[in-house]
């Protein structure tokens, strides 16, 4: 009864993490901030994409561990939440119904 309680968790999480990358606003958002850690504002200047929208897919790339989040000043001097992509790239394949996901990690996270 125990393994099948980690097959669903574990199942729970590569459904989330297949659910959010269906998502076209999810991709380019995490594919944005690989190289450069980036602002809400940021994200939304340069992927034009809504402000609610972008915080709505930050907040689910958070829940499925795909972005590192991290506050430092901004160059206004205010203290800003600055996100980035804690994977390089994504392979995805499907054997008898089971996803399997594979990632490659960003090194270029700086970490706190």
């Amino acid at each position: 009864k125990e393994s099948r309680v980690y097959l669903i968790k574990k199942y729970d999480i590569s459904q989330k993490i297949l659910n959010e990358l269906v998502h076209l606003e999810s991709r380019h958002i995490l594919f944005s901030m690989m190289k450069h850690r980036k602002s809400i504002q940021d994200i939304c200047r340069e992927q034009k994409i809504p402000q609610s929208s972008v915080y709505k897919r930050i907040q689910l790339l958070k829940e499925c561990s795909l972005i590192h989040e991290n506050a430092d000043f901004s160059e206004s001097g205010h203290v800003t939440k600055y996100y980035q992509s804690k994977i390089k790239d994504i392979e995805i394949s499907m054997t008898k119904f089971e996803p399997k996901i594979s990632f490659r990690k960003n090194k270029l996270i700086k970490n706190d």
